[in-house]
């Protein structure tokens, strides 16, 4: 009996003293060491909120786009050429070459063909064949003029100028036809039945969109509107031109310029009808507009809207021409400035970035076959950029062709 007692109370104290223990370590750990159903219930539900909440944090930065730090940049060259023209003694000259009509071009060749789009004006008709060419006042000539852009590496031809209906329609056609033997683009002129549309060139991924118009047809403006055909050349039509810029920004292009071939003949400033025509296609939201026909240059100028920018040179003079301040015309006729302009684009957003006009001047010389005229680049052979073997010859003549350039271009 004392035995049993003495277990009973053995048992009773070894409860006791596990009882201690067990409120010590719940002290110390913090932690208890039996846990009810309640406080598991209690950390199932802490535990289902918390990866709740987790999960809706995702979710949140699944709906906020991320930003692209590495979108591509692209970025293109477009150079742009004045007025292309031959004379009647250009004509003749040429026959000695069998019409090859590409050394005027072989200096500027690099510059034109490592441009990534090239634009020149052809202010001719071409002819139907060699009896059928003519010079000034109604000038056609050889369809090899069209296969020396093609090989010195032009990609558009402006085609609407005083002297796109000096053959009448029957030129127009012709011309367009030896554009298109060539493979090269073109807007400003049209066949029958032809879409007017502005010419769209995807660049490098860049959609350039161009159009080109004039401001006269030498007295034929009527006879070309009343001839079946009033769409045949573009004459300048603001209601028209806004169209046009409609059309392009519908079609997604990402720079809008043009070609105007207006202005006064022979002035070396722009008069207010151009003034106000560039203030008008600033406000429709053209680029560039590219000026022609003074046959000498013109200021560059650039006007703001809503932190957009757009540019225009008034004129860049002649490329190539018989114009010659030996005949008695003005000397700003043997120089020209072609425009070098470097455009980006990043995502959505084109830029361009720069917009140069640079001089050039017409060497014309006899050699032992013919004459030539040579379309040199003032300032890179001044400074050695370019080599040109006649340099020496006419260094009097570049220095006098970049003086006219920097008092028409940088004057105050």
């Amino acid at each position: 009996m004392k035995g049993k007692k003495t277990t009973v109370a053995l048992a009773f104290l070894i409860v006791i003293l596990v009882g201690v223990i067990g409120f010590r370590y719940s002290e110390i750990s913090g932690k208890s060491p039996i846990h009810t159903a309640s406080q598991k219930s209690s950390q199932v539900k802490n535990a289902a909120q918390s990866k709740s909440q987790s999960k809706e944090k995702a979710d949140d930065n699944s709906e906020k786009p991320k930003e692209n730090k590495n979108l591509e940049k692209k970025e293109i060259t477009i150079t742009c050429w004045g007025d292309y023209m031959n004379h009647i003694t250009q004509i003749r000259q040429a026959k000695a070459t069998n019409y090859d009509f590409t050394d005027s071009f072989a200096v500027i060749k690099d510059i034109v063909g490592k441009s990534d789009l090239s634009i020149v004006n052809l202010e001719t008709t071409i002819a139907k064949d060699a009896s059928d060419m003519s010079g000034y006042p109604e000038f056609a000539t050889h369809e090899n003029v069209i296969k020396a852009f093609k090989d010195t590496g032009f990609d558009v031809v402006s085609t609407a100028n005083n002297h796109s209906y000096d053959r009448r329609l029957k030129g127009i056609d012709l011309t367009i036809d030896a554009i298109e033997k060539y493979g090269l683009k073109r807007t400003g002129t049209f066949k029958e039945n032809e879409s007017t549309n502005p010419l769209i060139v995807d660049v490098k991924g860049i959609k350039v969109g161009f159009f080109s118009y004039t401001q006269m047809l030498n007295g034929f403006e009527n006879s070309m509107l009343n001839s079946g055909r009033d769409t045949a050349v573009n004459l300048i039509n603001m209601e028209q031109i806004q169209k046009n810029v409609d059309y392009l920004k519908q079609n997604h292009a990402d720079v809008i310029m043009c070609y105007m071939h207006w202005g006064e003949e022979y002035s070396d400033y722009p008069n207010s009808y151009q003034k106000n025509t560039f203030k008008k296609f600033s406000d429709m939201g053209v680029d560039l507009v590219i000026g022609s026909h003074p046959h000498t240059i013109q200021k560059a100028d650039v006007i703001e809207n809503d932190g957009k920018k757009s540019y225009c040179v008034y004129s860049m003079g002649n490329l190539v021409s018989d114009q010659r301040e030996s005949y008695g015309q003005y000397y700003g006729v043997e120089i020209g400035v072609y425009s070098d302009i470097k455009i980006e684009k990043m995502g959505d957003k084109t830029t361009i970035k720069s917009f140069e006009n640079k001089p050039y001047y017409v060497d014309k010389y006899t050699d032992s076959v013919t004459t030539r005229y040579v379309v040199v680049p003032v300032k890179q052979v001044l400074n050695s950029e370019i080599n040109y073997p006649r340099k020496d010859k006419i260094i009097s003549k570049l220095n006098r062709a970049n003086q006219h350039y920097e008092k028409i271009f940088n004057k105050e």
